[in-house]
């Protein structure tokens, strides 16, 4: 039809052109904006899972230094420098001396020789080898993600949980060095300075010459203070530090702030021959938590559970 045979507008038909318009772009932007935010929370969801497990799996480990720092390098999940405070708290009870323990020891005396077979291993002419560890999800998703998210945040952090292959684990250790890397607690010359104020329970049974000795730690709120030598947890695990899990968010980091992590339900078993009093085997577990904040409006934390064996065979 030419322009001279077009029929001419009405005020009708241009007010129902208007209303199509705006209806088409109200639900342009309606489905927009959904999509954008899905976008978001996938992004943020994937980049959490990527900083507490993928990055620290793929990575060869190397010790954490002022020069790594500011080149940026990356560092496993649970490495890296800290700031020593040196024992636990200044103000308690000093812990007695013990070289043997019974079924009616005391929580102090069995701590005590705790610490002092357990910074042992350290120092001493042995050889450790990591036999597991294995990562778990601890507790729900707690934030503002929509329930939708939430749910694919846990299918997400589900795939990336369990045990380690052989291959992921560290070579068994036999220079000082190579067991202050891989030993709690990781990267320092020392495995314990728990006090009596820093644990809930100690227990030891006594069965054909071996001691199997159990310590449960109290817990640490998320802090981002959280580090080696500080706090309960932090004398004598290898807590998960947010330095390091800034260190690990590579092109995260630009999304994320208020970086925290808190540690709770700390476990230490150990076996310790009674006769040398060398530990022979030490399990470690305890659950970290992850809380920070993701573009600026997106709070998030979510619990995941850590556990490491670890065999010492003595020369």
């Amino acid at each position: 039809m030419s322009s001279k045979n077009k029929a001419p507008s009405t005020p009708e038909a241009r007010a129902e052109k208007l209303a199509n318009k705006q209806m088409l772009r109200k639900v342009f932007t309606g489905t927009f904006l959904k999509a954008f935010a899905v976008c978001l929370a996938i992004l943020l969801v994937c980049s959490i899972v990527y900083i507490a497990f993928i990055n620290p799996n793929q990575i060869e480990f190397q010790m954490a230094d002022t020069t790594n720092a500011a080149s940026g390098a990356v560092v496993p999940n649970n490495g890296g420098t800290s700031t020593d405070t040196g024992a636990g708290d200044s103000t308690a009870e000093p812990l007695p001396t013990v070289t043997e323990l019974t079924a009616s020891s005391s929580q102090a005396e069995i701590l005590s020789y705790f610490n002092d077979a357990i910074n042992k291993v350290k120092s001493g002419n042995c050889t450790i080898t990591q036999n597991s560890e294995v990562n778990s999800q601890a507790g729900g998703i707690e934030g503002n993600l929509p329930s939708s998210i939430t749910g694919l945040a846990d299918e997400l952090i589900s795939s990336n949980m369990g045990a380690k292959s052989a291959s992921e684990l560290p070579a068994p250790a036999s220079t000082e060095a190579d067991k202050n890397a891989m030993f709690p607690v990781e990267n320092e010359s020392w495995s314990s300075k728990l006090t009596a104020s820093d644990i809930s329970s100690a227990t030891v049974s006594v069965a054909d010459g071996v001691y199997t000795i159990t310590i449960n730690v109290l817990p640490d709120e998320a802090s981002a203070e959280t580090a080696h030598g500080v706090g309960h947890m932090g004398q004598a695990f290898s807590v998960v530090t947010p330095d390091t899990i800034t260190a690990n968010a590579g092109g995260a980091a630009g999304i994320i702030s208020n970086v925290q992590t808190g540690h709770s339900d700390g476990r230490i078993t150990v076996t310790v021959d009674a006769a040398t009093g060398n530990v022979l085997t030490a399990n470690y577990y305890f659950v970290w938590t992850l809380s920070l904040t993701a573009l600026g409006f997106v709070d998030v934390s979510i619990p995941f559970g850590l556990e490491k064996d670890f065999s010492i065979a003595w020369n």
